[in-house]
C-alpha cells in the first residue's frame, strides 16, 4: 500500500487523444510488466511484426478499464472503443483478418510532453473484436469498432513511449511521438 496523493491542479480533466491508435497482435508479441502489476517493462514484436497506425475520429475514443467478478475472483476487463472515418480497402481488410485475432492497443495523448501510453490487452487476455460495424450511406461513411477483453487480467498497462515499437512508418512513428531510442523490438 503507498498513498495516491492529487496529481495536479486538475487530475480529472479529460485529455485529448492522438488521432492514430497502435493496433498489434499478441500472437506476434511479448509483453512483461513489473512486479506491481501495471507498468510495462517491455513490449517486443516477434520476427517481422510491427504494430499498426489506425486513424481514428480522436473523439470518439473510449479506452479504459472496469473490475469485474465475484469475491477473490476479481479482476479488469479492458475496453477499446473507436470510430474510423471512412470505408476503404484497407479498413475492411483490417476488418476480416482481425475479427478472430488477439489484439493489443496503445493510446496515446496528444500532450507531446507526456513520457508514457496506455496499453490495452495483455497476453492472455487480449482484445477481441466484440463489434466492427460499417455505416456507408449518405450521411456518413464510418466504421465503429468496439474491443474488449474476455477474460479478467490486470488493470491498463502503462509503458514507456520510448518502449513501443515502431510501425516502420516514419509519419506515423513521428506524429505519434515514438523517439529515435524505440526500435522495432521495443524492448527495454
Amino acid at each position: 500500500m503507498v498513498s495516491v496523493k492529487k496529481q495536479g491542479s486538475n487530475p480529472g480533466m479529460p485529455r485529448g487523444k492522438k488521432n492514430i491508435l497502435l493496433l498489434f497482435d499478441f500472437d506476434k508479441a511479448t509483453m512483461e510488466r513489473d512486479e506491481k502489476g501495471v507498468k510495462v517493462t517491455s513490449l517486443t514484436m516477434l520476427s517481422e511484426a510491427k504494430p499498426i497506425g489506425m486513424f481514428v475520429n480522436q473523439s470518439s475514443i473510449d479506452a479504459g478499464d472496469e473490475v469485474e467478478g465475484d469475491a477473490y475472483s476479481r479482476g479488469y476487463i479492458h475496453h477499446v472503443n473507436f470510430d474510423h472515418p471512412g470505408t476503404e480497402l484497407a479498413v475492411a481488410e483490417f476488418k476480416a483478418n482481425n475479427v478472430n485475432g488477439n489484439l493489443g492497443a496503445i493510446v496515446i495523448d496528444c500532450d507531446a510532453s507526456e513520457k508514457t501510453a496506455k496499453v490495452y490487452g495483455t497476453p492472455c487476455a487480449p482484445l477481441v473484436m466484440q463489434q466492427a460495424q460499417e455505416q456507408d450511406t449518405s450521411e456518413a461513411h464510418n466504421n465503429h469498432f468496439e474491443l474488449r477483453t474476455e477474460l479478467r487480467t490486470w488493470p491498463v498497462g502503462i509503458i514507456d513511449k520510448s518502449a513501443i515499437p515502431k510501425t516502420g512508418e516514419a509519419d506515423i512513428d513521428q506524429y505519434l511521438g515514438l523517439s529515435s531510442e524505440s526500435s522495432n523490438s521495443g524492448g527495454v
